[in-house]
């Protein structure tokens, strides 16, 4: 018999009256190797001098006792603590079938990772959950935008008025949304109100994972929830530790599903190819990608005349970049070309008056290096991935904002294919998640391109 104890107030799961052995073999079920950049060293998220591990790697570590033939007994002793909502369901939200199921499955789990695609609902699913426990709750995010739109679905939808805890604010309520930086740099100790429910948004973010895991390891909550577009990661010690906060994955839906019951967008894929007037030389990949990609006028010229293209079709479209030069340059030459153009960054001073021009159609291109997650613009109909990279999280976090039903429009992806070695690699992976993500949906002749993708010729060398 092992005794899993989760003492009240605690994040943490006591291990009590076990083998030795046992000790050391949860020890190692619970590690991993943390990336150091050159170099790996080993981890574990088991303490041997405490004796714990956090609760929500408590379903891994029953599951492998019980295969081991151990008997296990939990002692929850937490209570659950909170104050009473009495919210008021807005009842223009009507539930989707797929939608109360992941409700279900949350209130029987009482923790876990809900994953639900970009443009399924999974705000409205949050505050489902909510509303059913109708107890107070703390929603931890990671940027201001998800902020401010959290509070306004929470007014919307449960007509709350939430408290704000980040962007220099810090005013709580029984339902509150905090920024995980500003809790973790005035401590999570100094919120005033018991909060029943903890919910972290987008909690597959590789950035944030460490920061979610320190926060989550000081919250108590009984009812402990993660939310995401894209719960599949590479990196298992960022995957463990996700799961160590909230649990594992209780509930999914796959973008491909909703596609066929029409709830998100049949996407139509594109590739656009150039020619480079010359190769780089340069063995940095910041030089690379400098030279290859945000600088490269042949590269630039192929993007705008697609957004061009695009937007008079009655396209409203968004290219994505990953820097803040390469917008600039970008939008630059759209307007040379007679096409209205804004370029939006978290440095944007009037990003929220862009963004509504955006969505009321006074503006038909938007450059970004800030939309990739969290931010509802369903008036996007098409995306262009101009930024390269090989990041399959961030790339279907970015198209899923294409992915919204729109009247006799399908959803248009746009991808570039680079013809620097390295690059084309970076976009080879890009393409992958794609077919991963959109199984059947993904186009068929790009599959089969997949399948001839090694690149033949090797990496021009600086010359000596």
């Amino acid at each position: 018999m092992v005794i899993l104890r989760i003492p009240d107030g605690s994040a943490l799961v006591r291990i009590e009256k076990a083998d030795p052995k046992v000790y050391f073999s949860i020890y190692e079920l619970l590690s991993y190797k943390k990336d150091y950049g050159k170099w790996e060293k080993p981890e574990s998220l088991y303490d041997p001098y405490e004796k714990t591990f956090p609760v929500g790697l408590l379903p891994r570590v029953k599951k492998f006792l019980n295969s081991r033939g151990y008997r296990v007994r939990v002692k929850d002793e937490r209570q659950v603590r909170g104050v009473k909502l009495n919210s008021t369901w807005n009842e223009n939200y009507v539930m989707r079938k797929y939608q109360q199921r992941a409700v279900k499955k949350a209130l029987k789990e009482k923790m876990g990772v809900l994953a639900l695609p970009v443009g399924s609902g999974k705000t409205v699913v949050g505050l489902r959950i909510i509303h059913e426990l109708d107890l107070s709750a703390l929603i931890v995010v990671h940027t201001k935008e998800l902020l401010y739109q959290w509070a306004d679905k929470v007014r919307e939808v449960l007509g709350i008025e939430p408290g704000i805890v980040g962007d220099n604010k810090w005013n709580e309520g029984s339902v509150t949304i905090a920024m995980v930086q500003t809790l973790l740099s005035r401590g999570a100790d100094k919120l005033q109100h018991d909060y029943a429910i903890v919910m972290f948004d987008e909690c597959h973010r590789t950035s944030a994972a460490e920061k979610f895991y320190q926060l989550g390891l000081s919250l108590p909550q009984v009812y402990r929830f993660g939310l995401s577009a894209t719960p599949w990661r590479r990196v298992r010690g960022e995957e463990i530790k996700i799961e160590a906060v909230v649990g594992p994955t209780i509930f999914e839906v796959k973008a491909e599903d909703l596609i066929k019951e029409k709830f998100l967008a049949k996407p139509r894929f594109e590739v656009i190819t150039y020619e480079s007037a010359m190769p780089s030389f340069s063995e940095r990949y910041k030089e690379l990608y400098e030279d290859m990609i945000m600088n490269n006028d042949e590269r630039n010229l192929a993007v705008v005349e697609k957004a061009v293209e695009l937007a008079r079709k009655g396209h409203r479209v968004l290219i994505d970049v990953k820097r803040i030069e390469h917008g600039k340059i970008l939008k630059e030459m759209l307007e040379k070309r007679g096409m209205k153009a804004e370029f939006l960054s978290s440095k944007s001073p009037n990003r929220w008056e862009i963004l509504e021009a955006f969505k009321e159609g006074e503006i038909p291109v938007l450059i970004s290096t800030l939309l990739k997650e969290g931010v509802d613009i369903p008036e996007i109909s098409a995306i262009i991935l101009a930024g390269g990279g090989k990041s399959d999280i961030m790339t279907i976090q970015t198209i899923g904002r294409a992915l919204r039903p729109k009247r006799g429009m399908r959803a248009v992806i746009v991808d570039v294919q680079d013809d620097d070695p390295l690059l084309f690699t970076h976009f080879i992976e890009r393409q992958k998640a794609l077919k991963q993500y959109y199984g059947k949906y993904y186009d068929k002749e790009m599959a089969s391109k997949l399948e001839e993708s090694v690149p033949k010729k090797r990496r021009p060398r600086k010359r000596p």
